[in-house]
């Protein structure tokens, strides 16, 4: 599904009426992005990955808020409440803080 909306944005209409002129080709990307985030941060919650290991990953993120546009998008994804409330406050403490 992720690949198939990075190729065809207007499919995101299917899953959200977002209008399409904010239906960027980055916007899907962005998603897919927060989406591996979520992830690494459900795995690191679970114990499955180790000190070093999210280490890793924090850092990644840390540096795609930093010196990318994730941020932006972030901040307009954010509101409409497509991610858990608990990754959604370690962004806003951890990440949104340091770009």
């Amino acid at each position: 599904m992720g690949e198939m909306i990075i190729e065809r944005p207007e499919l995101g209409k299917v899953i959200t009426d977002i209008q399409a002129d904010r239906w960027s080709v980055e916007l899907p990307f962005a998603y897919y992005v927060l989406y591996i985030c979520s992830h690494a941060y459900d795995m690191r919650e679970r114990r499955i990955l180790n000190d070093n290991e999210w280490t890793g990953w924090l850092q990644w993120m840390k540096n795609c808020f930093q010196q990318g546009t994730i941020k932006e998008h972030w901040r307009r994804i954010e509101s409409e409440k497509w991610f858990d409330p608990s990754f959604q406050n370690f962004i806003n403490k951890e990440l949104m803080v340091v770009s």
